[in-house]
């Protein structure tokens, strides 16, 4: 059966060119020349910046070149550089590499270094012809993945530049709005990714890999781990495996064994080689006992209660203009109706907690500076990451919590990349 499962996940994964290896190489190719077109006029103008600088040194890579670099140019070779200069009078972008590069990048970015020149030559002649008002570069106080410019490099940018080293701006707005914006391709292969995730989630939490009284939680986290290898990919997290048990306070217990009665948790992500979106789900599971057919009523109610909240969520995303906005009204509108809600809901793509506004944070739920005032923008992909409690009378009014999570895309509507769990899994016999 586990046979079965890999040769219709690598079905799936081929027909959307993500298997094999070189056709998942190709599609980022195809992937980044998109953005470059699509993305990268809309980000520099929106921002306000004509000139975005991306330098580093080898074993030094800024996060941002993973976005920018193809799929044959994994790292800098001693120092490198990417220049991207937005026209005034036509809004196109030129796109300009200095330093060593890859075959891949010959047939992206335009090389301008001439053969008597060293790097340093190149952009200080490239900035004097461009004569840009105001020069992006990767400096950001708040997420590490817009901050990637280090500081000897930056001081060795400003002794170049001389003069025009005044039009030197940390260019977090531009960076966030680059790492957050998707273009149509992606969000197709984003959908085929979560739809392999969610297929994942469903065969593991089966009796085909649990035997309850001896399966682990840290068995199927290993299962998961293998078999999310076994199909190319990785798992940027976990991924986690945990459990809630009538009796006790820890409402994530883990390596634990799974028995009658428990409510099993998953948390788990993966990404590509080339491609590296990352997905990120939770779904829940209930453990049947001996004479059940299904979960207890109150379960059920209460997964239904935490899909209520993942719809105000989803719709206040879709009204409001930041992500405190969004996350303040979620939390009022769900007090509003009787429930107790935790929302911690993130962007997600490139990186698994990704650019763009925060829609509260897990363990502090008030508005948050910074990332929680970004605004809300089309075209983004977030991880829908919340939970619903409340005392369960058949525990004994034991608090227990509903732990949900799926991908979700913001383009106009506000819909799920491949659905989302309504239904506790059951899991007890094959025919559950």
């Amino acid at each position: 059966m586990r046979a079965e499962l890999l040769e219709r996940l690598r079905i799936k994964l081929k027909k959307a060119d993500l298997l094999p290896l070189r056709n998942q190489a190709d599609l980022s190719t195809r992937i980044l020349k998109e953005r470059l077109e699509v993305v990268l006029p809309w980000a520099m103008e929106q921002s306000g910046f004509d000139f975005w600088l991306v330098a580093a040194r080898e074993n030094g890579r800024d996060p941002v070149l993973k976005t920018l670099y193809p799929w044959d140019m994994y790292d800098v070779r001693r120092l490198g550089m990417l220049a991207f200069y937005r026209q005034p009078q036509t809004g196109n972008i030129r796109k300009m590499m200095m330093g060593p590069h890859s075959p891949e990048m010959e047939g992206i970015y335009e090389s301008v270094q001439r053969p008597e020149e060293d790097v340093w030559d190149t952009l200080r002649r490239v900035i004097r012809e461009c004569n840009p008002r105001k020069i992006a570069i990767n400096r950001s106080f708040i997420d590490g993945f817009c901050d990637g410019l280090t500081s000897t490099l930056y001081e060795q940018i400003k002794d170049t530049l001389l003069a025009d080293a005044a039009k030197l701006c940390d260019g977090e707005s531009l960076t966030t709005r680059w790492l957050q914006r998707v273009s149509p391709l992606e969000k197709e292969v984003m959908r085929t990714l979560v739809n392999v995730t969610h297929e994942i989630i469903n065969y593991s939490f089966s009796s085909k890999v649990i035997k309850v009284g001896e399966t682990t939680t840290t068995d199927v986290e290993w299962f998961m781990r293998e078999l999310i290898c076994e199909l190319g990919f990785l798992y940027w997290f976990g991924p986690d495996v945990d459990l809630q048990r009538r009796g006790s306070p820890i409402s994530r217990m883990f390596n634990e064994v799974i028995l009658p009665g428990d409510l099993l948790h998953c948390d788990i992500g993966l990404t590509g080689t080339h491609i590296q979106f990352h997905t990120d789900l939770q779904w829940v599971a209930y453990v049947l006992g001996p004479d059940e057919t299904e979960a207890p009523e109150e379960f059920a109610n209460l997964l239904t209660k935490g899909n209520r909240l993942q719809d105000i969520v989803r719709e206040s995303i879709r009204v409001c203009a930041t992500g405190n906005e969004a996350f303040l009204r979620s939390i009022r509108l769900a007090q509003d109706e009787g429930l107790n809600p935790m929302v911690y809901t993130h962007p997600i793509g490139t990186f698994g907690h990704g650019a763009g506004p925060r829609i509260g944070q897990y363990g502090n739920q008030v508005a948050a500076p910074g990332p929680g005032e970004r605004p809300i923008e089309d075209k983004t992909f977030y991880a829908l990451e919340l939970n619903v409690a409340e005392p369960i009378k058949i525990w004994d009014d034991q608090l227990v919590y509903m732990y949900l999570e799926e991908d979700i895309c913001k383009d106009g509507r506000v819909d799920f990349l491949d659905g989302r769990q309504e239904e506790l899994i059951l899991i007890g016999s094959e025919e559950a």
